[in-house]
């Protein structure tokens, strides 16, 4: 009988032990971009319940506009040019990712860059000097452009590729990926799909600083941010499967608002069970609008967020 207990126990230790790697098997990184993980479903429910509860204000829609529906759209922004206003994009998925130029009335891609293969392209920003500063997802690389160049350029249709790359460079962030980047006009806000944003030296590409983005009063942080804006001295930030814009403040961290991006999705008709998530944030400082759309939507959308006093 001793012998007999002694081996019960033993089988039993070995079932859970077997339980637990099963577990950990499965959880994998919040991060990541595996949809099957139990972790992520929890942390996306979680903050989606506590996003619903905190958002108040609303997306008033202004226009539509046509977008190419197979861009998997990672950084989204504005760029004027004299009277000409025009889009800059930056596309994700191996194997299709690219840089374009896009005319904002007909959603044309005026020109483009492809980038290697084996690389998946992340979010864009105009930083200093009007250089364009790309970011690719686990490579831990970026791209430099000029953007003067590729304006002057000769590009007028989809063949045109006159984006000119000069230079690129290696980038550490929490997670060792890049997701979304803006430039507030001293430094270059990054975020890497965890809940801290980094600030970075745009003539070093090295981190200066970062904060913990945060709600409640600093209680819960806020992880999956993605594509990103500094409009107006905030950042606003997309949330990796979330219909909601946070409104965010550099300094804390603290979130102080958040839209409700709903009615938005709703319009576009989009799976957003299939990736066709709401991620892209561009602000026209010269009308006070935000211009948003989301990975492979048909459609981007001028709005206004009304901040109500409720």
């Amino acid at each position: 009988m001793p012998r007999l207990s002694l081996r019960f126990c033993m089988a039993t230790i070995m079932l859970v032990f077997v339980a637990l790697l099963a577990m950990g098997l499965t959880l994998s990184d919040p991060s990541s971009h595996d949809l099957s993980s139990p972790e992520l479903t929890t942390v996306k429910h979680r903050q989606t319940s506590e996003f619903r509860e905190a958002a108040r204000p609303t997306v008033e829609v202004v226009s539509k506009y046509p977008h190419d529906a197979a861009a998997f759209t990672q950084g989204f922004t504005v760029v004027s040019q004299g009277t000409d206003k025009f889009f800059i994009e930056s596309t994700g998925l191996f194997g299709q990712s690219s840089l374009r130029r896009v005319d904002i009335a007909s959603g044309r891609v005026l020109e483009h860059y492809d980038l290697p293969k084996e690389l998946f392209g992340e979010g864009v920003t105009v930083g200093p000097g009007g250089e364009l500063v790309m970011l690719t997802w686990k490579s831990k690389l970026g791209f430099v452009f000029d953007l003067k160049s590729s304006i002057s350029g000769s590009g007028t249709g989809e063949d045109a590729d006159s984006f000119t790359l000069t230079r690129q460079f290696n980038f550490e962030t929490v997670t060792g990926e890049g997701w979304g980047i803006d430039y507030d006009g001293n430094e270059l806000v990054v975020s890497d799909g965890s809940s801290t944003l980094l600030f970075w030296d745009p003539s070093t590409m090295k981190e200066v600083r970062r904060v913990d983005v945060t709600m409640y009063g600093g209680e819960q942080r806020v992880s999956q941010l993605n594509e990103l804006e500094v409009a107006n001295g905030f950042i606003y930030a997309n949330v990796w499967y979330q219909p909601f814009i946070l409104k965010i403040d550099p300094q804390t961290g603290a979130v102080v608002t958040v839209f409700d991006c709903s009615n938005v999705i709703a319009d576009a008709g989009v799976d957003v069970a299939s990736g066709a998530v709401l991620n892209g944030i561009a602000y026209d400082g010269e009308e006070d609008v935000f211009y948003l759309t989301g990975k492979l939507w048909g459609a981007v959308y001028k709005v206004r967020l009304l901040e109500s006093t409720k």
